[in-house]
């Protein structure tokens, strides 16, 4: 008996139907994800402004994207889970409430902690939204159609995440800092209104919630954020090198990690659905998730240090270039999702580690003083072309390799990996490329260990499976 039959099938999947449905909960669940992407790249343009309202330092600053998206990987799971347990629609339409809430409260923050708190609260409603979201598209769309309807989602988010920083840079061109948090109501209003006619549109079809295991590991969950918030302290310490901080930080990732870990062992209801993990497929999956966002992280936010502190040039042409990455994501992921669909995932997964790996090496061997722009553009431009590949195909394979009825709590986990790919490659690159300029060896070594990750991804792709088992 192989680990994926002895996973639970807590309920039986029925077929589901496509068509107008299908387009219908596409519709609503792309309006729902767009605003967790959206709001996390929207504020970076507006750093500056937000440190010097609240007179904070450059490190405190930080934190208001660094809580984001460890808010986002330790709710995700559960966030799911909480979908599987006791129905989708209500608990999306839950995020929508809360994601509407926190942000006219952020307008509102008296002080930069409350702010923080918000913008916590923010990223929380929005990892509810997300694996509930892919948990309803896979409830209305059929199998052999999912890779698609997945790509046509995934191309929403990364335009939408593209758009972020243009989006941003246009509201403070006319007002506050604040109207960034009030443009949120119009998308969330629509949502809400819409997700009414959900449960009347998935009413035949869908996996029924779970009856078991309502219970939420809240204990769990703090400790997790506190794993994470540890690796960004300790990443960001490289800066300095070995010193107090770090050695604090250290010794309490080892306390915490431990606590965390027996926390889940002995727990009924861990934060993760750790049981996927037995999966062959969802660990192949969800590690080149892992591995591809980590390499494009770092490579997103390496390439304009290295603009303009080295080559001196403007900010614009360094959001220029990472727009040809997050432009190309967006325009593949419904190709990526149809070839997946005909292809089956394994191929199209291969073919997107051997993209990046041609960019990194690109990246590796050209970075000079004096590469030319275009060239920098060619490199970037292929490992888009990866990322946007992999990400749909992964996504699409790890979501069906749990039974229908644990959808959500795929979903979230293995957006979970994605998400700590992403607060690894922040966090080293925080602690490396920060004060004076780094020489080209440093980058150099940088996309050096991209292209490590990158081959490490090969390996994790040969490990999803081509179709998804037969349904356990």
């Amino acid at each position: 008996m192989t680990a994926e039959t002895r996973l639970p099938a807590l309920h039986a999947e029925v077929a589901p139907r496509g068509g107008q449905r299908a387009n219908v909960v596409l519709l609503i669940v792309s309006l729902g994800a767009m605003l967790a992407p959206l709001n996390s790249t929207m504020i970076a343009v507006a750093l500056p402004v937000i440190r010097r309202d609240f007179d904070v330092s450059h490190a405190a600053a930080g934190w208001l994207v660094s809580s984001y998206l460890i808010a986002m990987a330790v709710v995700q799971p559960a966030g799911g889970r909480l979908g599987d347990q006791i129905g989708r629609v209500p608990v999306f339409r839950l995020g929508l409430l809360g994601f509407l809430l926190s942000s006219i409260a952020a307008a509102l923050s008296p002080n930069f902690f409350a702010l923080l708190l918000f913008r916590g609260l923010q990223a929380i409603s929005g990892a509810i939204l997300i694996p509930n979201g892919m948990g309803l598209l896979r409830d209305a769309v059929p199998h052999e159609q999912f890779g698609r309807f997945s790509g046509f989602n995934s191309s929403i988010i990364g335009a939408t995440a593209a758009a972020g920083p243009v989006l941003g840079g246009a509201v403070l061109s006319f007002g506050s800092w604040r109207w960034l948090f009030v443009a949120n109501i119009p998308v969330v209003a629509i949502g809400l209104i819409l997700t009414w006619r959900l449960s009347a549109i998935l009413s035949e079809g869908a996996a029924q919630p779970s009856p078991a295991r309502r219970s939420i590991d809240g204990i769990g969950v703090v400790l997790f954020a506190g794993v994470l918030a540890l690796v960004t302290v300790l990443l960001n310490g490289l800066r300095s090198g070995p010193g107090v901080s770090v050695l604090v930080a250290g010794a309490g990732l080892v306390v915490v990690a431990t606590l965390f870990a027996l926390r889940q062992r002995s727990s009924s209801s861990p934060t993760a659905e750790w049981r996927l993990f037995r999966v062959r497929s969802f660990v192949g999956a969800s590690t080149h998730i892992l591995l591809m966002n980590l390499a494009m992280y770092t490579t997103l936010l390496a390439v304009p240090f290295f603009l303009t502190e080295v080559q001196h040039k403007s900010s614009a042409t360094a959001g220029l270039l990472l727009g040809c990455l997050a432009a190309l994501q967006a325009i593949v992921a419904p190709v990526a999702g149809w070839s997946s669909d005909r292809l089956g995932r394994r191929r199209p997964a291969l073919t997107s580690s051997f993209c990046a790996l041609v960019a990194a090496v690109l990246l590796c061997l050209g970075i000079s003083r004096d590469v030319p722009l275009a060239y920098l553009a060619v490199a970037v431009t292929i490992l888009g072309l990866g990322v946007g590949i992999g990400f749909v195909t992964a996504s699409a394979a790890a979501i069906e390799s749990a039974p229908a009825s644990m959808a959500g709590s795929a979903a979230g986990t293995q957006s979970m990996m994605r998400y700590f790919g992403s607060i690894i490659g922040a966090g080293a690159l925080s602690g490396l490329l920060t004060g004076q300029a780094p020489s080209i060896t440093v980058f150099r070594l940088v996309f050096l260990l991209v292209a490590a990750m990158v081959v490490l991804s090969i390996g994790s792709a040969a490990m999803i499976r081509p179709r998804p088992a037969p349904q356990f």
